[in-house]
């Protein structure tokens, strides 16, 4: 669905004059990153793990610090810090988990990158270090890492059971 989305906002943006084309690619780019992120969250390990306990604290804490940073309401600076301080300690929580896996696969590689680039670009985005640019690359990971999971469960007819 994020890929019609966004091979639509594409050619809307290719073959037309308005302004506003780019609004559905953008669109169909984040919902095929969040659909994908959810789809390997599901089938991966990291659930099972005491980091995720932690990581679900912290995103709670990250929604409740957005909502100053939207609502402009006071300590606007320090909820920037806070907001820093969270995207790191869940970069070092799924660093620390990544660590401890016996196993490490292609797969497992190009989801550390995914979550590396995230958060860390979510960090320098946030002090206004780097531009929204950055999102291109964390779709390209998670494009990646959706194929790696895929396509062996295609090529053995058992995507899905």
């Amino acid at each position: 669905m994020g890929v019609l989305m966004s091979l639509t906002g594409l050619g809307l943006s290719n073959f037309t004059v308005e302004t506003e084309n780019d609004f559905l690619g953008a669109i169909g780019l984040w919902l095929l990153e969040v659909s994908g992120m959810f789809l390997l969250l599901r089938n991966g390990t990291f659930l099972k793990t005491r980091y995720f306990s932690v990581v679900i604290g912290l995103i709670v804490i990250m929604l409740i610090g957005s909502l100053f940073k939207i609502m402009h309401w006071p300590f606007g600076i320090e909820v920037n810090i806070v907001l820093s301080i969270i995207c790191i300690s869940i970069l070092i929580m799924y660093f620390l988990h990544f660590i401890k896996k016996p196993i490490k696969k292609r797969l497992d590689y190009l989801k550390l990158a995914w979550v590396l680039v995230l958060y860390l670009g979510a960090t320098l985005k946030l002090h206004h270090i780097i531009s929204r640019e950055y999102r291109i690359l964390t779709t390209v990971l998670m494009i990646l890492a959706l194929m790696e999971y895929m396509l062996p469960r295609i090529k053995n007819k058992t995507l899905f059971e």
